[in-house]
């Protein structure tokens, strides 16, 4: 009876460390708002819930191999979860690019998840898809993920290989591409707006372009951002799909290869 009870406690630990791991740094769970215990707590539930979907496994009785296995299990959750964080924060790489463009290049607010400063209308565009991936049930999406991954890749049988560095370099070179089609349009209105200015300038060289045109590209980069607003509901069905995609593809680039 204490053998089983022993196992069963082990396997619950393996089962919430990947479960915390993946909490701690998605963009949903992972904010610095959600006091710890509450990421515990979430974490520790959906371990009981998943605890009796999961087979059972031999454990060893050497204490180091066990405090290795459950680091494991951590980064495995860690892991799981980074391909989305990153997906997120191609809204940053965005708000930054169009802060450059507007004349908003030295305007930074705090964000109290990285403890960082980020740009204005990075925060902006971060903020607004949380919220709209929230209500489209967007974490229920990051849920079911978590507990895919225990039938994909059972407790213990994740392999750090090379395919997984590959694939976290394919995750930032999506966040830059991600980030400059979400710019893309705005910059490109600010852009049309600076060559305006630039041939006004050279028509009407007594006239104070500086001063005129930085309150300008601010009010043409605010419209231009409402006239692309419709985009955001693209951006929201790419990253509700990429999250589930993106943890599925890291789950099977951690997996034995025959």
């Amino acid at each position: 009876m204490e053998i089983n009870f022993e196992t069963s406690l082990l396997k619950f630990l393996l089962i919430l460390f990947r479960c915390l791991g993946f909490m701690l740094i998605t963009p949903v769970f992972g904010r610095r708002e959600i006091p710890v215990q509450a990421k515990i707590g979430l974490a520790a539930l959906l371990s009981i819930i998943i605890y009796p979907f999961v087979p059972d496994i031999s454990f060893s009785s050497n204490l180091w191999i066990l405090a290795a296995s459950i680091l494991k299990e951590f980064m495995t959750g860690i892991t799981m979860g980074y391909g989305v964080f990153l997906l997120f924060s191609s809204l940053y790489l965005a708000g930054e690019i169009i802060d450059m463009e507007m004349g908003f290049g030295i305007v930074n607010v705090l964000d109290v998840q990285s403890n960082t400063q980020v740009p204005l209308m990075g925060n902006y565009f971060y903020i607004l898809t949380i919220l709209l991936f929230l209500t489209a049930n967007g974490h229920h999406v990051l849920i079911s993920a978590i507990l895919k991954s225990y039938d994909m890749m059972p407790l213990g049988e994740a392999v750090f290989q090379e395919g997984l560095l590959n694939n976290i370099i394919v995750n930032f070179k999506d966040m830059f591409f991600i980030g400059i089609k979400v710019a893309l349009p705005v910059v490109s209105i600010i852009f049309l707006t600076d060559l305006a200015l630039g041939i006004i300038a050279r028509t009407v060289p007594q006239m104070n372009v500086f001063m005129v045109g930085l309150p300008i590209k601010i009010t043409v980069g605010f419209i231009s951002m409402i006239m692309v607003f419709p985009m955001f509901f693209i951006i929201i069905d790419a990253i509700y799909n990429g999250s589930y995609e993106k943890i599925l593809i890291t789950i099977k680039e951690m997996l034995v290869r025959p």
